[in-house]
């Protein structure tokens, strides 16, 4: 996130997404074992075939996933020892990040897969020795200092985006799960608010999504940004459309409609600036 300003420290990132932390771990195990299925049947030869990020082939955005993994693993395995990490403070989103996928080298098919479970099996260690409690402890994301539970979220909306990147351009979708769906809209929709409030404009917000059906809430009055999946916001600002197309909007991807009242419109397409920036 380019321009977005880094919380780090005591509170940190002013988030908080009222579920149970363990959803998090439940959602990225499923994601990420679709993922691995996918690619496993890709064949060697598409690899270079397009993705929707733009100069981004398959074989370059498996790199990256790889990247994003091998920290979120790192700094796990620092929160379970008591330590939040502060290796991506000062970050730029499009210098840092490709910098740190070239220092895997040039990969071929075989080495992507390879190399991305390894860093799963890595994450799952970390994530064994957390343990539920740990999922309180404190880590590192992009955004700064947050909870473990949170900063899993982190990647696994950037591991559940790039995976429509990848399937998209070939004619296919993954399956909706509504599990996963809840994880990660709630937790963008929480870190837009949070974007929002550091500019003096946050707007409580209503979404109400259509496919799969479910209603989010984010309010960031008290200075913290409270997210009540399940529950949308009385009164606040409404966004209506499928999760992908809202997602797709707050990533700055072409999707489908999404309508609402134009200040919970105006902080989806904050963020999306501000993540492509």
């Amino acid at each position: 996130m380019a321009q977005l300003t880094q919380h780090y420290g005591d509170p940190g990132v002013p988030l908080v997404v009222e579920d149970d932390p363990r959803d998090a771990v439940t959602a990225w195990g499923t994601q990420r074992a679709r993922l691995h299925e996918w690619l496993a049947a890709l064949p060697d030869d598409v690899w270079d075939g397009p993705t929707r990020c733009e100069g981004w082939d398959t074989t370059l955005l498996v790199r990256h996933l790889a990247s994003a993994t091998q920290f979120l693993a790192y700094t796990l395995r620092w929160a379970a020892e008591g330590t939040a990490t502060t290796l991506l403070e000062g970050m730029d989103t499009r210098t840092t990040v490709a910098s740190a996928a070239e220092l895997l080298g040039t990969l071929s098919p075989a080495e992507g897969r390879a190399l991305l479970a390894a860093q799963d099996r890595s994450v799952g260690e970390a994530l064994g020795a957390l343990g539920d409690a740990g999922l309180l402890a404190t880590a590192e994301a992009p955004p700064g200092h947050m909870s473990a539970h949170l900063v899993v979220r982190h990647f696994l909306f950037d591991s559940w985006v790039h995976e429509y990147d990848l399937m998209v351009p070939r004619g296919e979708r993954p399956p909706v799960d509504p599990l996963e769906v809840g994880v990660v809209v709630s937790y963008l929709v929480g870190l837009a608010e949070v974007v929002a409030a550091d500019g003096g404009s946050a707007t409580a917000l209503d979404l109400r999504i259509s496919d799969p059906v479910a209603r989010i809430g984010a309010d960031a009055s008290g200075g913290i940004v409270v997210v009540t999946p399940g529950h949308g916001r009385d009164g606040g600002a409404v966004v209506e459309g499928r999760a992908i197309d809202i997602v797709d909007r707050m990533t700055g991807r072409p999707g489908g409609v999404v309508t609402g009242d134009s200040a919970a419109l105006t902080v989806l397409d904050r963020f999306a600036l501000v993540l492509s920036t």
